[in-house]
């Protein structure tokens, strides 16, 4: 109340004093224009107007030939000034606004406009003219004197009427000081309550303080407050709790021995000092700090700590607020072991992944190829029925682990594809050509309906959009018998976007379910009569390689008549023609996992087979390097073998090849390594390096790319990916020639691929193997070697282990290949306790219980196949 009061006053009196100084300032003013000559200036001026009228009348009454007229027309021009003076001057403004001076002001004006077309004419219109202008004159005469007394009559009442508003301003600057001095008598009786008041005011203060006093005993948070010299003057009952010592302990005590933990000490100290040196404080007025403070039994605690500084003419005191958060940095800590253990899961889960499809395809390139060269060997029907029947067993198997592990690499966006240039026409038309033998056996009729204007090139992404194609049509397709599945793209309008709709005339999907069917794991028809198989992750897949596009994927359906589904993608045409890389973009997260980049040879099937191409595959499992090499000894080529990464380096070093297949995980020197050492000693300058390795994460391609191979092919590989890749890799001009084409063609009817533009076909089928196919695919002498040496090879590494103390890297390196040759041979239970001794925990033995149990029965099943030996 008091503060406003003083406000209110101190702003009247200032306003008071304002005015008071307006009010004096305008009475100088109105005082210096009084003192002015502006009476004399108007009184001359109009006086001179009249004698310069007067000087004109005589100079026109003297002027008897031309050489008088230069006086005339002088005399003109002084009176002339003199009346435009009267017309525009500021002095005259209220002598012209009177009414009747305005009149006689115009008769003048215009009488002088009158005089100038004789002025300004020639000297013989003006010397006969001389008559007319003295009329004119002698009647301006009259005028012009009533003017000037009209004029100082003006004047003399605009004069009186300043001095009377002087007098006003005067009275009113009177009052303005008589109330200036009421205001300040005022304001001195006002003090004098207001200071009887203030004497009131600080009593209740002081009970106030007694209030608040009470409230911080109170307090849950410990309040503690410090002096200058760092001793504690005042501490609460929460501070007493939270740090041990009584109150009487605590004051009067060094605040940074009793509470400060010994590691902060000295940083404690360099702050105070900074503070009281005038530094910038790091802790005090910088709100809520969160640091350690100590209890009485030595207890090391988290606080959240806030410190104000109160300063006073006699010293500065430091209130220190502090709050035990114990129980919140537990539980923080505990949400973030939470955290990391989810995040462990995951990375767990995707590691499995990779480590599963890696020891499977593993295993699988031997079984895959000895299908391969046994479908090439003389066969009876029933054998091509059985070899059938693994083919078909071995792509289920292969497909659903790959939906499985697609899956896991759309959703972590780990590997990427850049957009180009391709021809989306074509593609799709590939993809109808592809699928006309499916439809057949179904009894469909597929066909595509395109619009995309005058050119089908666009920029994207194929091989995410091949992908997205394949699951829907042949989703269509599976549920169709004796209909129709159309495929019709169009662009919209003259935007980005294309539209491409799969139609099908099936089994249509219920109402209930079509929110249902986008979703992982999901089959509508999951009973053991199911009509279809599959894992339920097609659809998934394909919606989330849509959103990654940044399109949109819809169906619409009817049970029993049919489905609709939609896609719309951002696929910008382009006139550049042809299929090339665009310029690097921003990389969508995309499934490739199974796709290597697109390079633009074609294969030219024309070509005779007289081209050999000299081929070095460097593979440290001894089965698949064999079936490698027949498969590529087959297609036509010349094949040198290492079994390492070391003598992949040597073999490049001694001679040079056309193209290098390097395994991946190999000990001792891997394919990466290998890869390294070949490109830096300039041992295959010109000579691609092609990965062929059973790694099918996105981030292992990532990584092997990286290191500088051309691409990347996953195992297991049939005849038809090689010629695919010999076919890209190996230079076209080499000695003139080309790849031997018609031995790739032969090689692509044998397994019924063809190859989408853009787009290599990396992975084969994968069948089951046993002993017998391992002899048909290598034949039986070199069979019988292998399985002789492999059962050696098992025997040493058992007794090794025996006598070993501790298992170390060599031992768990031979356990991995060991591992993956049993797995080519179908010993599944002697791979997985082999894989149990490489993966057990450092510094542990294994308990080799199961590994001989398991080993028992394989070497019986090995000695009864090798030729003329007994089961031992």
């Amino acid at each position: 109340m008091s503060r406003s009061v003083l406000i209110t006053v101190g702003l009247v009196l200032a306003l008071l004093a304002v005015q008071s100084v307006r009010l004096g300032r305008e009475v100088l003013v109105r005082l210096e224009v009084l003192s002015t000559a502006a009476t004399d200036s108007l009184q001359w001026t109009l006086s001179q107007a009249e004698i310069e009228q007067l000087k004109l009348e005589n100079a026109v009454l003297s002027a008897r030939d031309a050489q008088n007229l230069s006086q005339v027309r002088r005399e003109f021009d002084i009176l002339y000034s003199r009346v435009a003076t009267i017309r525009e001057s500021q002095t005259f403004k209220s002598v012209r606004e009177a009414p009747e001076n305005a009149h006689i002001l115009q008769r003048i004006v215009a009488r002088i406009d009158t005089l100038i077309t004789y002025i300004d004419g020639p000297d013989e219109a003006l010397l006969f003219g001389l008559p007319q202008v003295g009329e004119i004159l002698r009647a301006n005469r009259d005028d012009l004197r009533v003017l000037a007394l009209a004029g100082l009559a003006e004047h003399a009442r605009t004069t009186e009427e300043k001095r009377l508003n002087l007098f006003a301003i005067l009275s009113r600057l009177a009052w303005v000081v008589l109330a200036l001095c009421v205001a300040l008598a005022l304001t001195a009786l006002m003090m004098g309550r207001l200071y009887q008041r203030g004497k009131r005011l600080a009593e209740r203060t002081r009970f106030a303080v007694a209030r608040m006093r009470a409230m911080i005993t109170s307090s849950l948070d410990a309040i503690l407050v410090v002096g200058d010299d760092g001793r504690i003057q005042e501490v609460n009952g929460a501070a007493e709790t939270i740090f041990g010592y009584s109150k009487g302990e605590a004051t009067g005590a060094d605040m940074a021995e009793l509470i400060v933990p010994d590691h902060l000490r000295d940083a404690h100290e360099q702050g105070m000092q900074a503070y009281r040196a005038g530094g910038t404080a790091k802790v005090i007025g910088q709100g809520r700090v969160q640091l350690e403070a100590k209890r009485k039994s030595g207890e090391i605690f988290p606080v959240e700590l806030s410190i104000t500084a109160s300063q006073s003419a006699e010293e500065t005191v430091f209130v220190s607020y502090l709050r035990d958060i114990s129980d919140r940095i537990a539980a923080e800590e505990e949400l973030t072991r939470t955290r990391d253990e989810a995040l462990a899961g995951e990375r767990a889960k995707a590691d499995l992944l990779t480590v599963m499809s890696h020891e499977m395809r593993t295993p699988l390139t031997g079984v895959l190829g000895a299908v391969e060269l046994l479908d090439a060997t003389p066969l009876s029907a029933d054998q091509r029925g059985y070899l059938s029947a693994i083919r078909t067993s071995g792509d289920r198997l292969m497909a659903h682990v790959d939906d499985v592990l697609q899956l896991s690499q759309v959703e972590t966006g780990v590997d990427y594809e850049h957009q180009r240039i391709f021809n989306l026409r074509d593609l799709v038309q590939e993809l109808i050509d592809t699928h006309q033998s499916v439809a057949r056996h179904g009894r469909n009729d597929l066909s595509l309906h395109c619009n995309l204007g005058a050119s089908g090139d666009v920029l994207g992404r194929p091989v995410a959009l091949k992908k997205i194609l394949v699951n829907l049509i042949e989703n269509a397709l599976q549920f169709t018998t004796d209909g129709a599945v159309s495929v019709d793209v169009q662009r919209l309008g003259k935007g980005d976007t294309v539209e491409i709709s799969i139609a099908d005339t099936g089994a249509g999907i219920a109402e209930r379910d079509l929110d249902r069917i986008f979703e992982d794991f999901i089959r509508l028809d999951a009973s053991y009569a199911r009509s279809s198989e599959g894992t339920g992750l097609g659809l998934a897949i394909t919606r989330r390689i849509v959103e990654a596009l940044g399109g949109d994927i819809s169906c619409e359906s009817e049970l029993g008549e049919g489905s609709l589904f939609t896609i719309s993608l951002p696929l910008p045409a382009s006139h550049a023609g042809g299929t090339v890389d665009a310029a690097p973009a921003e990389p969508t997260p995309m499934l490739t996992a199974s796709h290597a980049p697109a390079p633009q040879q074609s294969v030219d099937i024309s070509r005779s087979e007289d081209t050999s191409v000299r081929i070095l595959v460097v593979e440290d499992n001894e089965i698949n390097r064999l079936l490698v090499e027949r498969m590529l000894t087959n297609l036509g080529h010349q094949v040198v073998l290492a079994a390492g990464g070391a003598e992949g380096v040597a073999a490049a070093r001694a001679e040079r090849f056309d193209l290098i297949f390097m395994d991946i995980s190999m000990p001792e020197v891997d394919g990466i390594e290998a890869t390294r050492q070949i490109r830096e000693q300039h041992l295959a300058d010109g000579t691609q390096i092609v990965a062929l390795t059973a790694h099918v994460a996105a981030r292992d391609h990532a990584r092997i790319r990286d290191a500088g191979l051309a691409e990347v092919v996953t195992k297991p590989v049939s005849k038809a990916t090689l010629a695919d890749v010999i076919s890209r890799w190996v230079s076209r001009d080499r000695d003139g020639g080309d790849v031997p084409a018609a031995s790739i063609a032969a090689a692509k009817r044998e397994q019924g691929i063809a190859a989408a533009p853009g787009q290599t076909d990396v992975g084969s089928t994968d069948q089951g193997s046993d002993i017998t196919q391992f002899f048909q695919a290598l034949g039986a002498e070199r069979g019988a070697q292998f399985l002789a040496g492999y059962r050696e090879e098992v025997d040493q590494f058992l007794s090794d282990l025996r006598k070993a103390q501790t298992l170390d890297a060599a031992q768990r390196q031979e356990a991995h290949r060991l591992a993956g040759s049993a797995a080519v041979l179908g010993f599944t239970e002697l791979r997985e306790a082999l894989l149990t001794i490489e993966h057990i925990e450092a510094e542990e033995m294994p308990d080799l219980v199961a590994l001989v149990s398991e080993w028992e029965l394989v070497s019986r099943e090995i000695s009864a196949a090798l030729p003329g030996k007994a089961v031992g």
